[in-house]
């Protein structure tokens, strides 16, 4: 069975779907020890498709089930969490953007690239996930990027993180988790326990005692990511 390292965790899963298979090569590789397995059967994914509200394909419901499996075992062992939000690099630090869907996350990303040019790089416009490994906190890519399916297999240390909010002027100001915690909760997968619940308000406690939070106001144009990046440094 293949065993792919993703979150710097390798981790076993045995794709069902040949949609799933090709999404997770880029991140296969030669070991043959693992943390966990993260597989999904295929009675997993038609039980999915059944309690589904929606029409949904196999390939599709063998993405969630497995990013959840990730997820979970992340955050209850590997000092982690998924988080909803658009991310890249730029000069070897990453800065991720969560928001509501539809506020536009992804238009403010590219607004980073138009400014920046070629200094970005886009880490996974979607769903990434936060680990901290040896002390440091870092946003790591997975094969899940969203539409957009932009992105690639790497990792990068946190700079910043934004809450992302339209408004009708470029502003950005340091805020804490306590005001931003709704939208803290909805960037992550909710937990399925007490247990689990204050594992991850312990994380995010310790998070923002190492990265910046930050409360962006933007408008659509590419100032905007002038504006955010400044917050950060200063």
């Amino acid at each position: 069975m293949p065993v792919y390292k993703i979150a710097e965790l390798p981790i076993r899963i045995d794709p069902v779907t040949p949609q799933t298979a090709k999404r997770l090569q880029p991140y296969l590789c030669q070991s043959e020890d693992y943390e966990f397995d993260a597989s999904s059967s295929a009675a997993e994914i038609d039980a999915y498709i059944a309690k589904s509200k929606t029409p949904c394909l196999p390939y599709l419901a063998e993405d969630v089930l497995v990013l959840t499996k990730i997820s979970r075992a992340v955050l209850g062992g590997y000092n982690g969490c998924f988080f909803h939000s658009s991310c890249l690099e730029l000069d070897g630090e990453g800065y991720l953007f969560t928001a509501l869907s539809g506020t536009g996350k992804s238009t403010h990303t590219a607004n980073w690239r138009k400014y920046f040019g070629d200094r970005v790089t886009m880490i996974n416009d979607d769903k990434p996930i936060i680990r901290k490994i040896h002390d440091k906190y870092y946003v790591c890519s997975t094969p899940w990027m969203g539409k957009s399916d932009i992105g690639c297999n790497m990792i990068s240390p946190i700079k910043a993180i934004y809450v992302l909010k339209r408004g009708d002027e470029n502003t950005a100001s340091l805020t804490t988790p306590s005001k931003q915690i709704r939208q803290l909760m909805e960037a992550t997968l909710l937990p399925d326990s007490r247990e689990s619940m204050v594992r991850l308000l312990t994380l995010f406690d310790d998070l923002f005692l190492h990265v910046k939070l930050i409360e962006l106001y933007c408008t659509p144009d590419a100032d905007s990511a002038r504006v955010a990046y400044e917050a950060a440094q200063g």
